[in-house]
């Protein structure tokens, strides 16, 4: 089991527990990226983020399985169902499971 660690509102939270919030935002930044994805040999990571949003590439995405949110002390941790991104949109939608 590979676990994604992300902090998360109060709010975004409370919704994922009620079961209203079923995917997870992530904007494609440098930063999420490299935590999410594989860079291929030779490629800068702002050239690949680039080509991510411009809808040029496919993302390879690192094996993860479960998702752990983190929020003042409290956790929560959930499978992930798939992770996409959006040709010509700038984030990374995480699938949550139950």
């Amino acid at each position: 089991m590979k676990t994604l660690h992300c902090a998360i509102k109060r709010e975004y939270l409370d919704m994922i527990q009620a079961g209203t919030k079923t995917t997870e935002y992530r904007e494609i930044t440098a930063y999420w990226v490299e935590r999410l994805c594989r860079i291929p040999a030779g490629r800068t990571i702002e050239d690949y983020r680039s080509d991510l949003i411009g809808g040029k590439v496919e993302p390879v995405y690192k094996p993860y399985t479960h998702i752990t949110f983190h929020c003042k002390g409290d956790t929560l941790t959930l499978p992930i169902t798939g992770i996409r991104t959006y040709r010509g949109h700038r984030w990374f939608a995480i699938g949550l499971g139950k």
